[in-house]
């Protein structure tokens, strides 16, 4: 298998058929080069149809593999769940609102192959979903963070991301207590080492249905909650650990010189 694509869907009802006939229309000619794909849907809890569509997808569609979570747990652990069952050599998230164009996904693995990279992200260089507030928070936390974590990526916070699979396994082990970890992927990535690329989107509007960020300032506050927990895990403790290493590494080395 050489792609999972893992979709977390929370009261996407009306999305999961043009998703996945979206989705399957990109990849005729990546399947038609000899490469297989799985598209796995997990259900996070919804309150609507979701369930069944999905289902009902994965009775009749081989390329589908339905996941259900019984209680709305969100995005990153729907991730886990789909990484769970995944058997692609790459893993690609994406989001069931077609916000983001399935079209553009094999460009993301043409990079990846292309160049080598670890972690390929969309950045929303075209922004189509109307919002200024979440447009204007979005760009100014992208901003914050790669101030704090020395890093000059366009997008920090796309959720539209192909990685190789050991990048993504990495990714999910952190250890610190979030609320929003989906705006944390490349600065740990970036902090364990892997590389990056990331190539322009266009960030379309929701095809059906309501967001769950229904309350865009309140959801950055959030994410800065999380701010401290990261540097933590990602900076300072990194340092103390590498710091902790290059000294044994100093006294085995003057050890061995009197030996």
């Amino acid at each position: 298998m050489e792609l999972s694509i893992i979709v977390p869907c929370y009261d996407e009802e009306e999305n999961i058929t043009p998703l996945l006939e979206r989705i399957e229309a990109a990849l005729a000619d990546f399947e038609g080069e000899g490469h297989a794909y799985e598209i796995i849907l997990v259900d996070d809890g919804s309150t609507d149809r979701t369930g069944e569509r999905i289902e009902a997808a994965a009775a009749t569609d081989s390329h589908v593999v339905a996941c259900h979570h019984e209680r709305n747990r969100g995005i990153v652990a729907g991730w886990r769940t789909g990484l769970s069952v995944a058997r692609g050599r790459f893993v690609l998230t994406t989001d069931a609102d077609l916000q983001y164009r399935p079209e553009d996904i094999p460009t993301l693995y043409r990079t990846a192959i292309e160049t080598g990279a670890d972690l390929v992200q969309g950045w929303r260089r075209e922004h189509r979903e109307g919002s200024r507030l979440r447009i204007v928070l979005s760009l100014g936390l992208s901003h914050l963070l790669n101030l704090l974590f020395g890093m000059r990526l366009k997008d920090i916070k796309s959720g539209f991301i192909l990685y190789r699979r050991p990048c993504f396994e990495k990714i999910l082990a952190y250890r610190g207590n979030y609320r929003h970890f989906q705006h944390f992927i490349t600065i740990a990535a970036h902090a364990h080492g892997f590389s990056i690329r990331q190539i322009p989107i266009v960030f379309e509007k929701r095809h059906a249905g309501a967001s769950f960020i229904q309350a865009p300032l309140r959801f950055s506050l959030e994410a800065l909650h999380d701010i401290p927990i990261a540097l933590w895990e990602y900076r300072f403790q990194r340092r103390r650990l590498e710091g902790t290493r290059g000294g044994e590494e100093a006294e085995e080395a003057h050890a061995g010189g009197k030996r």
